[in-house]
């Protein structure tokens, strides 16, 4: 009977190789999905693409569907870095710091917009969409500032609303659809998220 590996290789512990090489094949594949598509997303693709062999894969993940939920949740917590310094009531924090960060994050690497956007729309990722709802309820969008005065089912909505729009507008402007300048987009867009939650920022 053969027993894992736990000792360390070249001063790295067992525990610590694995992680790396999640993340190798969650950062594959995110590159894949976020390029091609999430229908792009195989064990074999994502392995080749991470430079790893299958054996690394199910060391990590049970199936494909496993591995887009990590991709998923890899995207929103790229999301949650970029805009986390900028949510109010931190040093330099404001609604419009906040949602600038956000909007430029998915301006700035159109992966992260396809997968949060384009492709939980439809397909293998959909089923994981409320995830980025839900973080957007409660961290990415600004709604934080209706908490003590509406119901969760309003910020949700707001979330919804913001997202929908977000979401076709980003997509157009990569696509070229959409001619304004990147600066006067997030302008823009800041300004809509701000109606749509019923108190435009000023």
């Amino acid at each position: 009977m053969s027993r894992a590996v736990t000792r360390p290789f070249r001063g790295v512990s067992a525990p610590e190789r694995r992680r790396v090489r999640r993340q190798q094949l969650v950062e594959a594949a995110f590159d894949l999905a976020g390029t091609n598509g999430s229908a792009s997303l195989s064990v074999g693709q994502v392995c080749e693409a991470a430079g790893l062999t299958k054996r690394y894969f199910y060391e990590s993940f049970d199936s494909i569907d496993d591995l887009g939920a990590a991709v998923v949740d890899h995207a929103i917590q790229v999301m949650v870095d970029l805009t986390g310094p900028f949510q109010p009531g931190r040093p330099g924090g404001s609604v419009h710091a906040g949602i600038t960060a956000f909007i430029s994050g998915l301006l700035d690497d159109p992966r992260l917009a396809r997968v949060l956007i384009t492709e939980t729309q439809a397909g293998s990722l959909s089923r994981f969409r409320s995830r980025i709802v839900e973080v957007g309820v409660s961290s990415l969008l600004p709604v934080d500032r209706l908490a003590d005065t509406e119901t969760l089912d309003r910020r949700r909505f707001i979330a919804y609303a913001q997202m929908g729009a977000l979401g076709e507008i980003c997509v157009a402007w990569h696509q070229g659809a959409v001619a304004f300048e990147r600066d006067e987009l997030v302008d823009r867009l800041v300004d809509l998220f701000g109606r749509i939650a019923g108190s435009p920022e000023t």
